[in-house]
């Protein structure tokens, strides 16, 4: 009988890589209906022979590093097999860096973000938008941080990182891959006959209630904000706005002003309707107004003289929405 071969058969296995032999080939694909020609590099397989395959290591090149207890960071194979599908590879990677620090009974660190996305190679918002993912799936929760004994100078965050690793919740295993349901399915068999127990995945847990509840337990402050910042913010708004209004909203207001002019008063379309405009969202439209009160007044008094105005000018939309651009200024006793 044939000893086994490297991948652990009887069969008689033969070892390859391939390589480009400098020529190339024309060859026709279909798009469509038309042929297209376009050009292949020649290939050749080089056979190598298996004792040479066993031969060989990559070990020997490099210096390896020393063994440093501590030095090393233990994931479960389940978050590579199937939290890893949802997580994606980043998420994979960016766990494991979190869970370096986590060392002995320790569920929280603190390392430099910056840090770990250069080791990453992802720039620092594409690690928050993976961070976020985690969160999402109960994986880490971040906390950020302010050192009260320096005027309350702003630290690096706190990451409360989970240590044990769940199952899938039934409705996440639902939506595995169904090569990778199966070989799931295998690994719980597996786990049934080795404790010899009854596992069934559980329903889908909640992580925003979770978080709501840790939240719930703050106490809130909110720094009110200088007349400044207020208007930076308003003109940062009306920049936003600019950018998304359309010539078709612009035309389309204008016509619904024109309408409304008519069968309003001169005091009254001036004062609730003077530098008024409207942006279509997808079947929505939101009517902007200069200030708080002729927004909340167009809502609550007009908004069946506009709806039906509009419908008239431009019928494809489902609702109206209201807003303002600029901001109410405390008066001097600060209400």
């Amino acid at each position: 009988m044939l000893d086994k071969n490297l991948k652990g058969t009887h069969h008689k296995l033969l070892y390859y890589r391939p390589r480009p032999t400098g020529a190339q080939e024309i060859k026709v694909r279909v798009v469509g209906d038309s042929e297209q020609p376009y050009i292949k590099k020649e290939m050749e397989k080089i056979y190598i022979l298996e004792e040479e395959i066993k031969r060989f290591t990559l070990d020997k090149h490099g210096q390896p590093i020393p063994y440093v207890d501590g030095h090393m960071t233990i994931i479960s194979n389940y978050i590579w097999d199937y939290w890893g599908h949802f997580f994606s590879a980043e998420g994979v990677a960016l766990y494991g860096h979190l869970k370096r620090y986590c060392y002995g009974d320790k569920d929280y660190c603190w390392p430099d973000l910056n840090l770990i996305s250069q080791k990453m190679n992802k720039s620092r918002n594409t690690v928050k938008k993976i961070l976020a993912n985690l969160e999402k799936y109960g994986f880490v929760l971040v906390f950020n941080v302010q050192n009260a004994d320096k005027n309350n100078m702003e630290e690096s965050p706190l990451f409360k990182v989970r240590k044990k690793v769940p199952f899938l919740p039934l409705d996440l295993y639902e939506q595995l891959p169904n090569d990778l349901k199966l070989d799931h399915d295998r690994y719980m068999q597996g786990i049934v006959e080795q404790f010899d127990q009854i596992l069934q995945l559980d329903p889908a847990v909640d992580y925003g209630e979770i978080y709501e509840d840790v939240i719930s337990k703050g106490e809130v402050v909110r720094k009110p904000k200088s007349s400044m910042e207020l208007e930076q913010e308003l003109r940062n708004k009306v920049k936003f706005l600019e950018k998304q209004i359309t010539d078709q909203d612009r035309a389309v207001w204008n016509l619904v002003l024109a309408t409304l002019e008519k069968k309003l008063s001169s005091p009254s379309f001036v004062t609730w309707f003077k530098n008024s405009f409207c942006i279509k969202k997808g079947l929505v439209y939101t009517v902007y107004s200069p200030n708080n009160f002729a927004s909340e007044w167009l809502k609550s008094r007009y908004d069946k003289l506009i709806r039906d105005t509009l419908n008239q000018v431009e019928a494809k939309f489902e609702r109206i929405e209201y807003d303002y651009i600029s901001y109410q200024r405390k008066n001097e006793n600060g209400t």
